[in-house]
């Protein structure tokens, strides 16, 4: 329309101390989607926003430092911004084009002609990145580290707050260069990200040094080079006793002290004469003119798979105040942020079984291999053309990849055809009356980046938008369907019954678990790996069941030589409602120690799908002697409770009553590992593959 309404964050009050979300208010006013003619002003429509520290300051009544300028209270918060124009008097910039630069904290912008806008020329990248590694965080670690640092290979590198947007960066810019990088973070998980995800040589939790000098020292016996500075405080005055002569300091960030009415002092300066040490403020916008290089050197890169970089995506303007506030709590892990334009005919890449699998499966048995669709369908048809956004990877696959008679319900993959699962689509194109264009939905489909489904296929049109999208292949989609309706329509618990879950952590057991707990059970979980680096890991995915899923307690069954004995421990009065997923030895130690009327919900076997010769279960004889109703499931004989499971849990997630943990990786060249590593342990939570979020 003309005229439509215009959502925005604005800053209620000028902050002292650190900002709450109480300080911004979300507003509602309207906007014209027309320009006054003769206009020279940019109408943009905002698709991502970027939640940076340094937007604190401007939270404050001061006098703006040069090249910044201080909030209006009453007016929209403004910063870095993804875009795409939708109406255009500038000559540089046309309705279509996607950009990124500065713009408002609203869903609508209009941007004078005098706002630098870069045009995205890379579309075959996520679009957030353009918030991230390949806009404001990423030029200020290249200009950063390499205009100021002036690194040399072998040289002994220090980061602060590492895991965030630029310090995750300027951390694998260092490795590339040949570098010795040191990164220090506030969490145990954001130090193992460091050390095991984005390649640092090693990295610490400065929260658990009580002497920061002496963590330096140990870390860095020799003195640092360069320090890559986002913290200031205590952190910069240890720093400044282990520089090394004629070392670098490059000045990013202060973050510890934006929120501090007086800032802390810091007393070892000298060493800045004593070492000869450069340090160096910068405002990354000196540096734009490097752009381009900077794409030439990033872009590969990404594209090669060389640079990892994290980014906490959160859905909705609604979720940007707590966004903004929760980067001075920690709570973000990496960069914090808040279309397709088609032809007649398009490449589309696929995932192909290149032959049948025998035992675990392997990524090279699967290959990625690139045809073409047509973008229209042909005149009378009833099928619906999918642009795939997100595909799910589910432990089932595994069967389907084997030369074994077709199972009831499932069609097993052909040799040189695409691999089919659970995804998340936008309809390009439909001949089916229940679907138009411009819908999303949910179903099944093929590891494609586009699919051409039949009419007699049902996909779920979805109807809850202000969701992540990847939900409708977890908690809103089979996962979530396969937990409600084992657990309640199966399982039938009662208040105070005693609930076990094994493979507790994967994309069903997270969800049966907090079930459990929403019925007034007691509940413990299980999760375990055979493989020595993924010990770690579990150990993490027994915390996060405790401690962040709700679970009463859990552990890890690669830890217990007796299952029967640590199941006597953690049920001593036995188990009501086992939900079974793995199969083999747990369930044998399982029916050992059920009580009496037990029900034994039977959703998966995951530890018996790679074996030649399933394990024999010796222990049934207990479901005679314990009059224990034992039952397998398929969640499409429940379907027609989808409407009702909506109801049950859409109002949960909202009211951040549910925590589902997802495991995202970008891109359909990342799906065989992926699909991979859930045989392994390396998935945390429900494994889903990103191929396109719009």
């Amino acid at each position: 329309m003309a005229e439509v309404k215009n959502k925005q964050v604005v800053l209620k009050d000028y902050v002292t101390g650190f900002p709450k979300e109480s300080d911004m208010d979300i507003v509602e006013g309207t906007i014209s989607l027309k320009l006054p003619e003769g206009s020279n002003e940019v109408l943009l429509k905002n698709l991502y926003l970027s939640c940076d520290p340094y937007m604190r300051i401007l939270m404050s009544k001061m006098e703006g430092p040069e090249g910044f300028r201080t909030y209006a209270p009453g007016s929209p918060l403004t910063g870095y911004g993804v875009a795409k124009v939708l109406e255009s008097g500038h000559p540089d910039y046309k309705k279509g084009d996607l950009v990124w630069g500065f713009t408002k904290w609203e869903e609508y912008s209009l941007v004078p002609a005098s706002l630098i806008l870069f045009k995205i020329k890379h579309t075959d990248v996520p679009l957030s990145y353009y918030t991230g590694i390949l806009g404001m965080p990423g030029m200020t670690a290249y200009a950063g580290f390499f205009e100021v640092g002036l690194p040399k290979k072998g040289e002994k590198v220090f980061v602060s707050a590492a895991s965030g947007a630029v310090g995750q960066l300027v951390g694998q810019f260092a490795k590339f260069t040949g570098c010795y990088v040191m990164g220090s973070a506030g969490s145990k998980d954001k130090v193992d990200l460091l050390k095991n995800k984005l390649g640092f040589d090693d990295a610490f939790n400065y929260k658990e040094e009580p002497d920061l000098n002496g963590a330096l020292k140990r870390y860095f016996p020799e003195g640092i080079d360069i320090y890559f500075e986002n913290v200031g405080g205590k952190t910069l005055d240890a720093v400044l006793l282990n520089m090394r002569v004629h070392g670098r300091i490059v000045v990013c960030g202060m973050v510890s002290q934006y929120n501090l009415a007086q800032h802390e002092g810091v007393t070892n300066l000298a060493n800045l004469i004593f070492k000869r040490i450069r340090m160096q403020g910068f405002n990354v916008a000196d540096y734009y003119q490097l752009y381009p290089k900077f794409l030439e050197y990033v872009v590969p890169k990404i594209k090669e798979g060389k640079i990892v970089y994290v980014e906490d995506i959160v859905e909705g303007l609604e979720k940007a105040p707590p966004a903004l506030v929760g980067l001075f709590s920690g709570r973000n892990v990496g960069k914090q942020s808040n279309k397709n334009v088609t032809m007649a005919e398009v490449k589309n890449k696929q995932v192909v079984l290149k032959d049948y699998a025998t035992g675990f499966p392997k990524e090279s048995d699967m290959d990625i291999v690139e045809g073409t669709i047509s973008l229209k369908l042909p005149e009378g048809s009833k099928e619906v053309l999918l642009k795939n956004l997100y595909l799910s990877c589910d432990p089932y696959m595994q069967m389907l990849m084997s030369k074994i008679e077709g199972l009831e319900g499932f069609g097993t993959y052909s040799p040189g055809s695409p691999l089919t699962g659970y995804g998340v689509a936008k309809v390009l194109e439909s001949g089916h009356l229940d679907y138009k264009k411009g819908d999303l939905v949910w179903g099944f489909t093929k590891w494609e980046e586009y699919s051409l489904v039949p009419s007699s296929q049902i996909l779920f049109k979805i109807e809850h938008t202000d969701v992540p999208l990847s939900y409708y292949i977890g908690i809103l989609g089979i996962p979530g369907m396969t937990a409600y309706a084992g657990f309640f329509e199966v399982g039938l618990p009662k208040k105070g019954e005693r609930v076990f879950v094994s493979a507790a952590s994967g994309a069903v057991g997270q969800l049966v678990g907090q079930f459990a707990k929403f019925t007034g059970c007691y509940v413990v979980g299980s999760a375990g790996s055979k493989d020595k680096k993924t010990v770690a890991n579990f150990q993490a995915f027994v915390d996060l069941l405790k401690n962040k899923l709700g679970f009463d307690d859990a552990f890890n069954y690669k830890e217990e030589p007796d299952l029967n004995a640590a199941l006597k421990r953690y049920f001593p009065e036995g188990i009501d409602i086992y939900f079974e997923n793995v199969g083999g030895k747990t369930l044998d130690a399982v029916l050992l120690n059920m009580r009496v009327h037990g029900r034994i919900v039977v959703c998966g076997m995951v530890s018996q799908y790679n074996l030649a010769h399933p394990e024999g279960v010796t222990n049934l004889a207990n479901l005679i002697f314990k009059r224990i109703r034992m039952q397998g499931f398929g969640v499409a004989d429940y379907y027609q409770l989808y409407p009702k499971f909506l109801e049950y849990v859409v109002p949960k997630i909202k009211e951040g009553k549910i925590v589902y943990v997802e495991d995202i990786v970008e891109g359909l060249e990342k799906a065989p590992p992926a699909l991979i590593g859930l045989f392994s342990g390396r998935n945390v939570g429900k494994q889903v593959i990103v191929l396109a979020r719009e």
